[in-house]
């Protein structure tokens, strides 16, 4: 899954030696992170002030810009215990996570609310967690099944296409070779008569330069991040659709356990924290390298009725294939059930996030209409 983030690629690290935790005495966490740059790492220095804020000086993380840990190893490594708390991409782990990978390909369901806003990230984050929290144990104990607890969640600006040619209608991209680089996007290039390609980010700039691939599905940020504003002479932001939200930030299941309940509620107020700050800051650099892409000669596109209502088609019709899939794949038993509890949810944060206009705010409405619930006795103790 290498459109996990061009923004963000291999290692950022916070660490020390974790102390036993009692009320009085601080403990330390080793936090790992496997980028150097964008919105995870500036997130995760928020992300560590706000565990001390909400642990009453409890628990501190120290920072290190490298890590230990790449993307591939992060998993593997916090349930080993070489770090204590790790932002997991679950995609790069298909086998251990497949309830929550299943759900995190549902985030096509938003190119079907017909929500301008851009703020699609921040509502997929908000459904992904009131999912894990309260809809998917089996999600649940997966994690406790790689020795790890769940503590949040973020989500990135939507996808979109960026090209070296107008994608207006269902005839512009007839046979048009799309970089994708996730399974639900590669499925909707197919159906809606594209021809999907995989390749590794680092890849794309060129790909697209040679004219390899005609266009990329990707976040506006990778305008920057990849350099494709280079090579991005236009742009459908309408289509697809869709976030990435395979990215959460896990806690040792270990070390969880020797918490007190007064610390696991304040790590889950500081994973609001890491999440939203994470996915503000995707929703502002994607409304900045609009404008730079636009600035350097790209051209904006609208979509014709007829392609968005064949993508939303697209969209719908491939939810069977979501589940069916997963059951196959990886032995997922309630996927229809799952997928219908996930709908709603996405339509209840499209609306809630309507009002939200800072990391600090989105990370309140996180806090209230979720993470405050969790009963931290139960949560990560019994998986």
């Amino acid at each position: 899954m290498r459109h996990i983030r061009p923004l963000l690629i291999a290692a950022t690290l916070t660490s020390g030696l974790l102390a036993t935790a009692t009320a009085s005495a601080q403990t330390t966490l080793r936090y790992a992170v496997g980028f150097p740059t964008g919105a995870a790492p500036e997130a995760a220095r928020i992300y560590a002030e706000a565990v001390k804020k909400h642990t009453n000086n409890s628990d501190s993380l120290g920072e290190y810009d490298l890590s230990m840990m790449n993307l591939a190893e992060m998993s593997s490594g916090l349930k080993q215990g070489l770090a204590d708390i790790g932002y997991v991409l679950t995609p790069y782990s298909p086998a251990e996570f497949p309830h929550v990978n299943m759900a995190s390909e549902l985030s096509m369901l938003l190119a079907l609310q017909n929500d301008p806003s851009g703020k699609a990230g921040m509502a997929f984050g908000g459904a992904m967690a009131e999912f894990v929290f309260n809809h998917c144990p089996e999600c649940n104990v997966d994690y406790g099944k790689q020795n790890q607890v769940f503590t949040g969640t973020g989500a990135s600006s939507p996808y979109m296409l960026l090209c070296t040619k107008p994608m207006r209608t269902l005839d512009d991209l007839k046979g048009a070779r799309l970089r994708a680089g996730g399974a639900a996007w590669a499925r909707w290039a197919r159906q809606v008569g594209a021809t999907p390609v995989s390749m590794p980010g680092n890849e794309i700039f060129e790909a697209m330069k040679q004219k390899v691939v005609e266009c990329s599905i990707q976040s506006a940020p990778e305008l920057s991040g990849l350099n494709l504003k280079e090579v991005t002479s236009d742009i459908t932001p309408e289509l697809p659709g869709g976030v990435f939200n395979g990215a959460t930030t896990n806690i040792n299941r270990d070390v969880w356990r020797k918490l007190t309940e007064e610390q696991r509620r304040g790590m889950l107020r500081a994973g609001t924290v890491m999440g939203a700050q994470t996915t503000y800051r995707y929703f502002t650099y994607a409304k900045r390298d609009m404008e730079q892409a636009v600035a350097k000669g790209a051209k904006v596109h609208q979509a014709s009725p007829e392609f968005l209502k064949t993508s939303r088609g697209a969209i719908e019709a491939d939810l069977p294939n979501v589940g069916a899939l997963y059951s196959k794949q990886h032995g997922v038993k309630r996927a229809d059930e799952l997928i219908a509890a996930m709908r709603p949810l996405i339509t209840k944060w499209t609306k809630l996030v309507e009002p939200v206009n800072s990391a600090e705010a989105l990370a309140d409405l996180y806090w209230n209409e979720v993470y405050s619930k969790v009963d931290v006795k139960v949560h990560g103790m019994s998986q």
